[in-house]
């Protein structure tokens, strides 16, 4: 029998996973908070076990688990039977390295991944992992959604498979259990899975032209694999992908390989209409459960799928997923760009190929593409872990540096200050902010300065970058900061004037973000969101080139120590390897997903260079509101 205080806590966290979330910053940071309640349940390990077992919580749902583990202890590698999960870490340290079954040989995917005291991490479906202990040993909770009813342990001396069915942890049990060589795994004869194309129906004018290339595609397959099940589906909306995930696994069947033909974004597919665009947010897809077969592949035909999401989706479901690097488009010839004609969706056969172009290198590219530009070989991306870490806590110190008076910002200072004394003067008062990515805290100080602020709150994924905001305002006392490590803003309903994200908009989960912003802004309240996208520079922005250039070549003689200091900031590679695990979106997503869910408010184009720029955006004074998702069903 649990405390009552913590069986609350334990069957909210259960609900939040059984519901399909990852579970959020507040749950986490409770029960971590409950250290001294959890800590006597768990027992030592008997035996040779690598830590004890304690279901604290099982529903037909999820299931919650505590572990305690002794000094220096490592598990074996192994799945959970198709369930997804995540792992708290409570006390202590350790290490967790992930791994891929390949033929007859079980191989590691990258180096192994720390994680430390109150940090949570989770995993898909398909992953494989195994988990290590520092020498003191510690204390992990475990949840997975569905609870695991088997799993299979890696005995990596022996190489051998144990298929392990009812209630076992994650090392080679005691007793007779079926076993299978790796050798003989590879080898057995199986049924083979299914392999499934699916593509976008509405979204933006090529989806006529994408049944043709997916057909053209399933055509294909179906010769090259004359044993499999071919599935062709069209799609609308994402409630149409997870709809198909849900029927393969109710039915039994596992994927192959997952060929997705349409338009993407950098969180991967895009589904529904430029009206309304929708997407799965990292959460959704982190919780999905997408029935692959071992060493099933998954390919995303699409935009710019390998920059984040292909990577992001083979560590997410331990599958080996390509994608392509620039911006795809139909051909008539799948080896070299050639026209497919004014009314492609009438040719018999096309193919979906990515190839230099005008929204990915201007009008150089577009002249490149016509002229029969051969296709680019899409990108392989392995299930492994990030090589580097993908926060800011490694350049917190020199991003400090650079930015610690935000105003070198000109241009995006300057819209903020406007929008701020037209905010303040509807209140009549000093505004209530809460700023989401909020770095070193410069810009609630400069706001501070300023005497907009009445209380600023400012949330940031990096602990290095909030300790610095703490350090360099502790003498204020209406600033105040703190970590968040999930789509949670911790605040009460109705208590900011204004949400903002200045710079930072595009390394956040958008749909889950903005049901928090909504919540926490009260009637009347705004959203301003400045950052920086991926657009060619188009002819009738030569001006604002002109202008942004001329401003951008006199930083270092009217700012020297900030020209410096920046250089150093990106020229670093811990900065080259974070913002290559966080690249900057495309123009159009903003304007798509920002304008559908708030008519009439426009983006605004800032600064540009040649294939980037500035932007900003005002959603003006809201009414109180429930948010509208992007989410399904």
């Amino acid at each position: 029998m649990l405390p009552p205080d913590l069986a609350t806590h334990v069957e909210a966290l259960a609900r939040e996973v059984a519901d399909g979330q990852v579970p959020t910053n507040a749950a986490v940071a409770a029960l971590v908070g409950l250290l001294g309640e959890l800590d006597p349940l768990a027992s030592e390990p008997e035996g040779g076990a690598p830590y004890s077992r304690l279901v604290l919580h099982r529903s037909a749902g999820a299931e919650v688990m505590i572990a305690r583990w002794r000094p220096s202890a490592r598990c074996a590698p192994h799945d959970h039977g198709g369930s997804s999960g995540s792992v708290i870490v409570l006390a202590g340290s350790f290490d967790e390295q992930r791994y891929a079954f390949e033929a007859d040989r079980l191989v590691t995917l990258g180096e192994s991944v720390p994680r430390t005291a109150s940090e949570l991490y989770s995993f898909g479906p398909s992953v494989v992992h195994a988990m290590g202990a520092g020498v003191g040993g510690g204390l992990t909770l475990h949840v997975y959604a569905p609870p695991p009813e088997r799993m299979r342990v890696f005995d990596l001396e022996r190489e051998e498979i144990l298929d392990l069915v009812g209630d076992f942890g994650a090392w080679v049990p005691d007793g007779d259990h079926p076993r299978r060589s790796f050798a003989e795994a590879a080898t057995s004869v199986t049924v083979p899975g299914v392999i499934w194309v699916g593509y976008t129906t509405q979204y933006r004018g090529g989806s006529p032209a994408f049944a043709v290339a997916a057909q053209t595609m399933a055509e294909r397959l179906r010769g090259e694999n004359p044993r499999s099940e071919v599935r062709l589906v069209a799609l609308v909306g994402k409630a149409d992908f997870a709809a198909e995930m849900a029927d393969l696994a109710s039915q039994g069947l596992s994927l192959d390989a997952l060929h997705f033909v349409g338009h993407a974004g950098m969180y991967g597919p895009m589904f529904g209409s430029i009206e309304w665009p929708e997407q799965f947010s990292p959460h959704e897809w982190r919780t999905m459960a997408i029935p692959f077969a071992p060493g099933g592949r998954a390919w995303f035909h699409a935009c710019r799928s390998a920059r984040w999401f292909a990577p992001f989706f083979a560590r997410t479901y331990g599958v080996t997923t390509y994608g392509n690097q620039n911006y795809t488009t139909v051909s008539a010839d799948p080896e070299r760009f050639v026209w497919a004609g004014r009314q492609p969706e009438r040719r018999s056969e096309l193919y979906l190929v990515a190839t230099p172009g005008r929204k990915s290198h201007g009008l150089v590219g577009s002249v490149r593409k016509y002229a029969g530009a051969p296709v680019e070989p899409m990108i392989e991306c392995l299930p492994a872990p990030p090589n580097g870490t993908t926060s800011y806590d490694r350049v917190a110190e020199l991003y400090d540096r650079a930015y610690v008076d935000i105003r070198v910002r000109e241009a995006e200072w300057a819209w903020v200050t406007r929008h701020a004394d037209e905010a303040r003067l509807e209140c009549g008062k000093p505004l209530r902010i809460v700023e989401i990515g909020c770095g070193n805290g410069a810009l609630l100080r400069a706001l501070d300065d300023r005497g907009d602020v009445a209380t600023g709150v400012g949330f940031d994924d990096s602990a290095g970058m909030v300790e610095r905001a703490r350090e360099r305002s502790e003498d204020r006392e209406r600033l105040h900061f703190d970590r968040i490590q999930g789509p949670v803003i911790d605040q009460p309903d109705d208590s900011a004037d204004v949400v903002l994200s200045f710079l930072s908009f595009r390394y956040l989960d958008w749909d889950p973000l903005m049901a928090e912003i909504r919540r926490v802004l009260a009637p009347g309240g705004r959203i301003w969101i400045v950052d920086m996208v991926a657009r060619p520079v188009r002819p009738k922005e030569l001006p604002l080139l002109a202008r942004s250039t001329v401003h951008h070549l006199g930083v270092p003689r009217r700012r020297p120590d900030f020209a410096r200091d920046v250089a150093a900031l990106t020229s670093h590679p811990d900065w080259k390897t974070m913002v290559r695990h966080n690249p900057i979106r495309a123009e159009h997503e903003y304007r798509w997903y920002l304008e559908s869910r708030f008519p009439g408010r426009n983006l605004e184009v800032l600064t540009v260079t040649m294939h980037q720029r500035v932007v900003a955006f005002d959603s003006g004074p809201l009414a109180k509101g429930a948010h509208e998702p992007m989410a399904f069903p």
